[in-house]
C-alpha cells in the first residue's frame, strides 16, 4: 500500500494494489475508485483534499 500526495493538484491516491487499472468508477464526486481487469480494488483519487479536511475544533475535545 502506498499514499501520495500531490499539493499542487491537492489530490490524494491511495494505491492499493500495483496492478494494472482497466477502469474506473465515480464514488462521489471528487472520489474516484480503480479496479483492475479482474474487478479487485486497485486504488483510491480523492480530489480537493484540503476542502474535505475538518480542522479540530474545541467542541471535539473532551
Amino acid at each position: 500500500m502506498k499514499l501520495e500526495f500531490d499539493a499542487g493538484a491537492d489530490a490524494a491516491y491511495f494505491e492499493i494494489s500495483s496492478s494494472e487499472v482497466e477502469t474506473t468508477k465515480t464514488i462521489e464526486p471528487g472520489i474516484n475508485a480503480d479496479y483492475d481487469a479482474e474487478g479487485h480494488l486497485v486504488g483510491i483519487e480523492v480530489l480537493s483534499v484540503s476542502k474535505r479536511i475538518r480542522s479540530p475544533s474545541l467542541d471535539d475535545a473532551a
